[in-house]
């Protein structure tokens, strides 16, 4: 199989069947596609960047070992999003029995604006990136999904909806009624950027 990782001209099939054969090059292309996706994704359920870097690290390997279970590669995307949540529960599981069981400690809510953001706008203070990651946490898991894979995977409207399995009217929808939510809970932030 011919591909070529430098200019990105192959699809996420072409890639997982080269993975399957043995070229591991081609799997951290994968990784490379949809690292911000995923740590986006695991930022939505735990507000601790560093874990939410654990997850996502978790969710590849597990999505790579899972791999020859794939049935339909060109929905690899959406395949991954319900690994990394899978992931996110058990993170969660861990902390709670971590807690109950040793009375261990989570990072303070408070403490996050001090550790560094990870955002694709510089313009942003970590304040901001932090008032941001909030707003969407508290968006409905249907909505926050789709917020994430369109604009932090980049996605289209009907490529989200082929990776979910959904119907592109769907996805617009949810993806309007999401907008619509978000316009009204980051308008302090819009004027304070203005």
């Amino acid at each position: 199989m011919v591909y070529d990782l430098k200019q990105n001209i192959t699809g996420d099939e072409q890639l997982i069947r080269a993975a399957l054969n043995g070229e591991p090059s081609a799997f951290g292309k994968i990784v490379e596609r949809y690292w911000n996706m995923v740590v986006a994704l695991a930022l939505s359920k735990t507000a601790d960047p560093a874990e939410a870097e654990d997850i996502a690290q978790e969710s590849f390997l597990k999505a790579y070992s899972q791999l020859p279970g794939l049935r339909d590669p060109s929905r690899f995307a959406g395949w991954l999003s319900k690994i990394t949540m899978q992931q996110c529960a058990n993170s969660l599981r861990r902390t709670v029995r971590c807690k109950t069981a040793f009375g261990c400690k989570s990072t303070p809510i408070e403490q996050l604006d001090e550790q560094p953001a990870i955002t694709a706008n510089p313009g942003l203070t970590q304040n901001q990136v932090h008032f941001v990651r909030q707003r969407v946490r508290r968006l409905p898991e249907k909505f926050r999904t789709l917020i994430i894979m369109r604009f932090v995977a980049g996605l289209s409207t009907v490529k989200i909806a082929e990776q979910l399995g959904k119907r592109p009217g769907t996805v617009r929808v949810r993806l309007h009624r999401a907008y619509k939510i978000l316009r009204k809970d980051l308008a302090p932030l819009s004027e304070e950027v203005e």
